[in-house]
């Protein structure tokens, strides 16, 4: 259907009909709310309306945001907001009693003179309003209904002021008073003329104002209006120029008016005084020393003066000493603090190094518990070869980065099925290095070698100075010390240091790894050349005639006389430095160049019974004496000129940390070597034994294995002797014992121990290397090693000439090997060759090793070739065939690389190439002039011996 139509809506009852009257006053417009929102929203743009509401209104509504700084806008002049500085009254008008001041005209006005107001008279307002224009008198009467009822006017009287007026031109000639009573047209008076025109300067004399002039009364009346300020700039010109006794000072009143609309500060002296028309003279008066003391005040200034000078003074001296007792007190208490923190941080220093020590002490005695178990079964070793000596030293070697790392065939330890290792090269090495020694492992059937041995370097090695040891860069490098103990969780691990110092005991504790090796103070005492004659006194073996623990020059001298006096027959005696190695500290004198050896020869010689007489001894001791202080620093020869190019120097370092001097034996010397284990159970173990190879001033060039230059048995009991003494004094680990060999004047050979190292050396390492590649065993008793070889039947005589035994040729399946080694080779041209034309050159000059006879030429990587430096190790079936593979090996090395140096060289290491195959083929020559005598000396006693059976028969 259709819907009904929709009911009509109900008016409202309170609408009012009519005009809707619109409120006039607008409300304020609000920042919206989508610019409220975003900050990078665009505001509405701002009319002056917005801005005369003030800045108040606009941070209200948000035009302003809160953040904004207002500084600027009550900056601008005018600023609504000024700071200025306080106006400080005199104290004299503390209590000066101030009239108030009840004028309603104000401040500026209280200095007008105002008319004088005559009575004033009622005037009736009915009459007033009578008086009205013709235009109102006329006008018709429209509106008579809006007028008042007359009945309800009434008179209201008002009062009316009349001023007398006064006609001040009147009796002016030519003024307007005269001329007519409007004075229309009338020229102005003079005052009005001299209000207008007048520069309106008055005068300031003797500090007081003149006002009586027509200058001033005109200045003060164009300026009437602001008067109260302008008084006060007066006041102070006044009392500034009564101060300073000024007589007479002229005043522009103009830039006094000037100055006293400056409100936000109080007018300055040189305000005031560029005010003055006079300034030059006023300012003469000013700066004149002692013008304030003439003004009027004068005996008052001075006394003040007076006092604040001698209180200032006063207050100085005190001022001084304050400070000189505070400063004082300040250095006590600042020396007193610095005292008391040393003392409280060598107490904690000291807590912590002995924490550390019972702590390494509880692990090396864990390791000496557990030893016969623990090389019996898995382990890992961490084999870390720092070479922690003094600073000093470290600093003065050639290459201390790689000579650290001369021992990588410490990677060998993993032949042992049981072994893993853990090798902490000083530096990253190189993926050719790495890759080599990995197939230099597998070709003696190791599978998988480089998951049994971990190459790790300290991640920091580059931030710290170079010649920083190996331990110290491993402990500040936190990633690898993680990676260490990472790889050694839940495993039995050891530690084998090289030379040890702090750092590595330090290490030790951080991993809790027991540490193969003495504390480092008693490694630090024994290894050096005094406390190795004390260890070789207990072990009772010979040493060679000298002294030691010499620590000044006057016991040096006198030593060395009393043992030239004594040892007539020794030539040459050797100073040593104690904490030096390698030769680095030698230092050697010939004794037959001084006068007095050979005068003593001849007494000795012509009477025996002189020579006995103690007086004619010590008279004899003197000269020596007397001769040697003054021809040692000249005939003195010093084997590292480079450490130590003087004697001064030399001697310098001798006597503060100590040396010794040794007799050095006359004829052929040989330098054999024992490499000693003190297990820590408490075994003593000799490791291997070498004949080492010197250059003429005593630097090590390389080795031999096995020793042959003294007797076997004689060299181990000596060698065991020395490591049972150093059991007995703490020591375990790895050590080696040098001794001397030689033939006396009787033809006796003799055999005198004359250097301890403590710790793994480079040729007990070269050992490992060398029982890796052969897989031999060594026997010390009789000191031969022998590989698992078959020997031919034309092995029977070896390259150098000598004739092996008949039961050794005889023996299938074991063959005698030895081996020669040079450590450090160092040759600048071979840092221009790649490793595979290196290599590739070697095995078409032959230059390789024979994994089925056992024999031939091995290199150990060191660094990448970039560093110049490889380790070459020949094996052989003797001695004498052993140096003749290393001098081949030298030979090719040179050949290939040549000998000489560019100009871009000069500044690299020298190294001792052209000395090692010197000093090499000159014991090559002499092992095999060696080797044939004593072929000659065995076909004499073998003939001899056919003829004395002969001779039975």
């Amino acid at each position: 259907g259709v819907p009904p139509p929709a009911a009509p809506k109900a008016k409202d009852a309170h609408k009012v009909r009519g005009t809707l009257i619109r409120k006039k006053n607008s409300e304020a417009s609000v920042l919206p709310a989508s610019v409220r929102g975003d900050p990078q929203g665009v505001p509405p743009k701002l009319t002056q309306k917005d801005v005369s509401r003030g800045m108040e209104d606009l941070m209200n509504r948000g035009f302003i945001p809160k953040h904004v700084d207002l500084t600027p806008a009550f900056v601008k002049m005018p600023a609504p907001v000024l700071c200025g500085q306080v106006q400080m009254h005199p104290w004299t008008e503390q209590f000066v009693k101030q009239e108030p001041y009840t004028n309603t005209l104000g401040f500026n006005l209280s200095g007008i003179k105002m008319d004088i107001i005559t009575r004033a008279h009622a005037l009736d307002l009915n009459q007033t309003r009578a008086r009205t224009t013709n235009s109102m008198r006329h006008a018709p009467d429209t509106n008579r209904s809006d007028r008042a009822d007359p009945k309800t006017d009434r008179s209201i009287p008002i009062t009316v002021v009349q001023p007398t007026t006064v006609n001040i031109n009147a009796n002016l000639p030519g003024s307007a008073g005269a001329g007519g009573p409007d004075g229309a047209g009338s020229p102005r008076d003079y005052n009005q003329l001299l209000d207008e025109f007048s520069l309106h300067q008055f005068i300031i004399r003797r500090g007081a104002t003149l006002t009586n002039t027509p200058e001033f009364e005109s200045y003060r009346r164009k300026h009437a209006s602001a008067w109260g300020p302008i008084q006060d700039v007066i006041n102070s010109l006044e009392h500034l120029l009564s101060k300073y006794a000024v007589p007479v000072a002229y005043v522009d009143g103009n830039k006094v008016a000037l100055l006293s609309q400056i409100d936000f500060r109080a007018p300055t002296v040189d305000d005031m005084v560029d005010c003055l028309v006079n300034l030059d003279q006023v300012l003469e008066l000013i700066k004149l020393p002692g013008r304030r003391y003439k003004g009027s005040n004068k005996d008052i200034v001075a006394t003040l003066r007076l006092q604040a000078v001698y209180r200032g003074h006063l207050c100085r001296r005190g001022f001084r000493d304050s400070m000189w007792r505070f400063r004082a007190a300040l250095t006590i208490q600042r020396l007193w603090k610095t005292v008391t923190t040393c003392r409280a941080t060598a107490k904690i220093v000291e807590q912590v190094q002995e924490k550390r020590r019972r702590d390494f002490q509880e692990l090396s005695k864990k390791l000496r518990e557990d030893w016969h178990l623990l090389k019996r079964q898995k382990r890992v070793i961490v084999h870390m070869p720092s070479i922690s000596r003094e600073e000093a030293q470290r600093v003065s070697m050639e290459d201390f980065l790689i000579r650290q790392n001369l021992q990588m065939g410490r990677l060998t330890w993993i032949a042992s099925s049981d072994v893993e290792v853990v090798y902490v090269s000083p530096f990253p090495l190189s993926p050719d290095v790495v890759q080599y020694y990995t197939k230099f492992l597998q070709i003696q059937g190791l599978e998988h070698p480089d998951e049994r041995f971990k190459c790790v370097h300290p991640e920091n090695y580059d931030r710290f100075p170079s010649h920083f040891a190996l331990a110290t860069t491993l402990l500040y490098s936190p990633r690898c010390l993680k990676r260490i103990a990472n790889y050694c969780k839940g495993k039995e691990a050891y530690i084998i240091p090289g030379i040890v110092g702090p750092d590595d005991v330090k290490v030790s504790t951080h991993l809790r790894m027991p540490m193969l090796a003495p504390e480092p103070q008693l490694a630090a005492v024994y290894s050096s050349k005094s406390g190795s004659k004390r260890i070789f006194s207990l072990a009772e073996v010979n040493t060679p005639p000298g002294a030691y623990d010499l620590y000044s020059e006057h016991e040096t001298i006198h030593s060395l006389a009393r043992l030239i006096f004594e040892r007539l027959d020794v030539r040459v005696w050797l100073f040593k430095i104690d904490d030096e190695f390698a030769g680095r500290g030698h230092a050697w004198l010939d004794a037959t160049q001084l006068q007095c050896h050979q005068a003593l020869t001849r007494e000795r010689e012509r009477s025996m019974s002189l020579w006995l007489d103690p007086n004619k001894q010590q008279a004899a001791l003197n000269k020596v004496v007397e001769e040697l202080a003054r021809v040692v620093p000249r005939t003195v020869k010093i084997a590292h000129k480079k450490l130590f190019p003087t004697w001064e120097g030399f001697l310098e370092t001798f006597t503060r940390v100590g040396g010794v001097i040794e007799a050095v034996p006359t004829g052929p010397v040989s330098s054999p070597e024992v490499n000693v284990l003190i297990e820590p159970s408490g075994e003593v173990i000799v490791h291997s034994t070498h004949d080492q190879i010197f250059s003429a001033d005593y630097q090590y060039v390389g080795a031999t294995f096995p020793q042959k230059s003294t007797n076997v048995t004689a060299l181990r009991q000596a060698a065991l002797s020395v490591g049972k003494a150093c059991l007995e004094k703490g020591i375990t680990g790895y050590l080696s014992v040098d001794f001397v060999s030689f033939n006396d004047a009787d033809g006796m050979q003799r055999l005198w121990a004359v250097d301890l190292n403590v710790g793994l050396t480079d040729t007990a390492v070269s050992f490992e290397v060398f029982r890796f590649i052969t897989s031999g065993h060594y026997n010390a008793i009789d000191n031969t090693f022998r590989a698992e070889v078959e020997e031919h039947p034309d092995d029977s005589r070896s390259a150098g000439g000598s004739t092996l035994d008949e039961s050794t040729s005889s023996a299938q399946g074991h063959g005698l090997r030895g081996y020669a080694v040079c450590d450090m080779l160092y040759h600048p041209n071979l840092a221009t060759v790649q490793y595979n034309v290196f290599f590739n050159l070697c095995r078409l000059k032959g230059v390789h090793f024979d994994l089925q006879d056992k024999m031939g030429t091995a290199f150990l990587l060191v660094d990448s070739f970039a560093g110049g430096v490889i380790s070459l190790l020949t094996v052989g079936k003797d001695n004498a065939m052993s140096l003749r593979l290393l001098a081949e090996g030298l030979d090719f090395i040179q050949l290939q690389l040549g000998v000489s140096r560019s100009v871009s060289d000069k500044f690299l290491p020298e190294g001792m190439f052209k000395t090692s195959l010197k000093e090499i083929k000159g014991r090559l020559d002499a092992t095999v002039e060696q080797a044939r005598a004593e072929r000659a000396e065995k076909t004499r006693e073998k003939q001899q011996n056919q003829e004395t059976d002969l001779a039975n028969l």
